[in-house]
């Protein structure tokens, strides 16, 4: 019989710490419960939060931030057009992009962005995760994001703002927020706060370009989910969602403090950097495959194999492990069994 998973080191699941426990949904009549505008002005307020000062026009409430993505990429992005991404990036935005059979463009962001693309022409659109970048744990120094804001009026280029992570380190500048030409399309998710099965995204973009958005949005499922948007609504007003958020930035810091006292325990020849923000470490160990490693520890516990962040099948040498689900004893003996798996030679590359 399998043995029961325990250790969870993969994907960035929240601490369940920081969920509210005062949202009662089955007491909830939930046509009721909402107010649709003052659910707009709360969720202007997470967008000011983050810098930005948009317009209720300029926003629209997505079924998580992923299918920000996709309708970005449906609007935007036809066959053989190049998009430029970072090299590693989001094993999600990825798979969209390459499902709208785009050109990738690297921007390499080991150990630091290079924006190479200044060198490259015909590029129609940029991705970037400037804030905690997943899976490196970067942030985008302000220079560079005005830099490629420059970029972005010289090549004629549209950006796509992913701000997964940045509610955890709003004292990092958003793109968005510098943004004075119409250039970024932002998306942040609430699912790193609240909980990941309440799916709800949050997009921005000038009025003109929503629209086209709104559209696409009502054409995949009609509308967001009405118990969703309550749970979202209520946590907002009675602001449990801001004290979640406030813990969430505690607990993180301590746990991103126990796993990198574990790597140097137990994985002392792996190559790291101390992540800025985001809720991960991006390792290297050199002579390793992470995905035999995975199969042979998957019963015991899990983790992301490199490859899943780079476009074209490299990677193997990295693992993303993820410090935000586990307790911090589930951290140390998850990097432990990965240590010993690799101590014990047999998952090195064929």
């Amino acid at each position: 019989m399998m043995e029961k998973m325990t250790y969870n080191l993969a994907g960035g699941l929240p601490d369940p710490r920081i969920f509210p426990r005062n949202l009662k949904i089955f007491e909830m009549n939930f046509e009721q419960a909402i107010s649709f505008n003052e659910l707009d002005n709360e969720i202007l307020k997470i967008l000011r939060y983050r810098g930005i000062n948009a317009k209720k026009e300029e926003i629209l409430l997505t079924t998580g931030s992923i299918q920000g993505i996709f309708i970005f990429a449906y609007a935007f992005i036809n066959s053989g057009d190049k998009v430029a991404i970072e090299y590693p990036t989001f094993a999600g935005a990825i798979r969209v992009f390459k499902s709208r059979g785009a050109k990738f463009v690297k921007i390499p962001v080991i150990p630091y962005y290079d924006l190479k693309i200044k060198e490259e022409n015909g590029i129609k659109a940029v991705y970037v995760i400037p804030t905690g970048q997943n899976p490196t744990g970067i942030h985008m120094r302000l220079e560079d994001k005005k830099e490629l804001l420059e970029l972005a009026e010289e090549k004629d280029f549209i950006i796509l703002e992913d701000d997964a992570y940045g509610l955890l380190n709003p004292e990092q500048p958003t793109l968005k927020s510098l943004d004075k030409n119409g250039r970024v399309v932002y998306i942040t998710t609430l699912s790193k706060v609240l909980s990941p099965g309440i799916r709800l995204g949050i997009m921005v973009a000038d009025k003109e370009i929503m629209e086209i958005f709104k559209l696409i949005k009502q054409n995949i499922d009609g509308g967001n989910s009405s118990p969703s948007l309550s749970l979202v609504y209520s946590s907002l007003k009675d602001g449990s969602f801001w004290d979640g958020l406030s813990k969430a930035k505690i607990i993180y810091k301590e746990k991103k403090e126990v796993m990198a006292e574990a790597l140097k325990r137990y994985l002392p020849q792996a190559e790291w950097n101390y992540p800025e923000g985001g809720l991960f470490y991006f390792i290297r160990i050199n002579g390793i495959d992470s995905e035999k490693i995975l199969e042979k520890v998957k019963d015991r516990v899990i983790f992301s194999p490199g490859t899943k962040f780079f476009f074209d099948g490299y990677g193997k040498e990295y693992i993303r492990l993820s410090f935000s689900y586990s307790r911090p004893e589930e951290i140390n003996e998850g990097i432990k069994i990965i240590s010993e798996a690799i101590d014990n030679k047999i998952v090195s590359i064929e």
